[in-house]
């Protein structure tokens, strides 16, 4: 007979203790995403804004605390983990939603035993379902900027470990939870979605089939640490589609890649990250907008990846905004991975843009 052993029940007590160990800034960031979609539920409401406050608050901070436990990204079958942790978060925030709002500020509508009007099972059911595919999408963007980070640190520390260089395992780690990215892209095309429900439904499945497609392509480098130029170019083109809906005429843009090159192994997460930073700090600046060209191509025996875009440039040579944290992290990642035999540069393109090249050996 299988018995529990003094280590099991401190562990489950150290992981849900570790649920509440974040930064304030991301304590912060949860709270102020929470608080737009209280806003967003707050345009079809009828009564005070802290009604929704309320019940955005409480799922929302449910669900971050449930996936910080469940921690998906350090385990296997992490999509699978992700689910159940929202789930669990979702359950636990309507309990929370229940206990504040009807007995803590003892609205009869909330008790158990008294739901009507706004309280009633329905009412509840599509808001914790409402709050589950929110909290789903939400947590699924927020792991795959985590992923890579916490795959690179994993790499770095079992390389401190083999030559002393703890220095650069401490480094990593730190990095590593720098690497949460604020979720804008996702959090704007689902009020994106949900404008264009009341004012353009075509446009609006459009805009969230792209959506979809860009969670597709970028799901299997949640299982997997190795990709093809093919998916990561699939999960740029899907990306730039979602903002090409957006940004309307302002953006445009190209890939060019041969079907033998898309065969090829290529580092995951590295082309998305170039693609962000021409977008966000060459294509965004000008009113005009722009457009971007991702091409790939064979140079003797490297593998050659390049990002032009015609935006804002590199400021007269300056260092170009958006080339710190996350193009230094690309560069260190390069040199982890393939030594002085990686490389990535950063140009400035006449008349006016820049151009992001990534080198790799040409696997055979």
């Amino acid at each position: 007979m299988a018995t529990l052993s003094p280590s099991q029940p401190r562990n489950w007590l150290a992981a849900l203790a570790g649920g509440f160990r974040v930064s304030w800034l991301t304590a912060l960031l949860i709270a102020a995403i929470n608080t737009g979609v209280a806003a967003l539920l707050y345009t079809e409401e009828t009564r005070p804004f802290w009604h929704p406050f309320i019940t955005a608050q409480s799922f929302g901070l449910a669900i971050a605390y449930a996936v910080n436990v469940a921690a998906p990204w350090r385990g296997a079958h992490p999509f699978r983990r992700l689910i159940g942790a929202v789930a669990a978060g979702t359950a636990f925030g309507l309990v929370l939603v229940l206990a504040i709002k009807g007995y803590l500020i003892a609205d009869p509508e909330y008790r158990l035993g008294h739901l009507h009007g706004h309280g009633s099972p329905g009412q509840f059911l599509g808001t914790a379902i409402s709050a589950f595919i929110m909290g789903l999408c939400a947590s699924l963007f927020f792991m795959l900027k985590f992923r890579d980070a916490w795959a690179r640190a994993q790499m770095l520390k079992a390389e401190a470990d083999r030559s002393k260089l703890s220095r650069q395992a401490i480094e990593a780690e730190l990095k590593m939870m720098q690497a949460q990215v604020e979720p804008h892209f996702l959090f704007n095309t689902l009020a994106s979605v949900q404008y264009l429900i009341e004012t353009d439904p075509p446009q609006a499945a459009k805009l969230l089939t792209h959506l979809l497609s860009y969670l597709r392509a970028a799901l299997p480098q949640l299982r997997t640490a190795s990709a093809t130029l093919g998916q990561e170019l699939a999960l740029a083109e899907a990306y730039l589609s979602v903002l090409r809906m957006r940004m309307g005429d302002r953006l445009a843009y190209e890939i060019v890649a041969s079907e033998e090159l898309r065969e090829h192994s290529f580092p995951p997460a590295l082309l998305i990250t170039i693609v962000e930073n021409a977008v966000t700090h060459g294509i965004e600046p000008q009113a005009e907008g722009g457009s971007i060209r991702i091409e790939a191509f064979r140079a003797g025996e490297r593998l050659v990846v390049s990002v032009t875009d015609t935006g804002h440039g590199l400021a007269g040579g300056a260092v170009r905004p958006g080339n710190g944290v996350g193009l230094a992290n690309l560069r260190e990642r390069l040199t982890a991975l393939y030594g002085s035999h990686g490389r990535f540069t950063l140009e400035e393109v006449a008349p006016h843009g820049a151009r992001a090249t990534i080198e790799v050996p040409f696997a055979v």
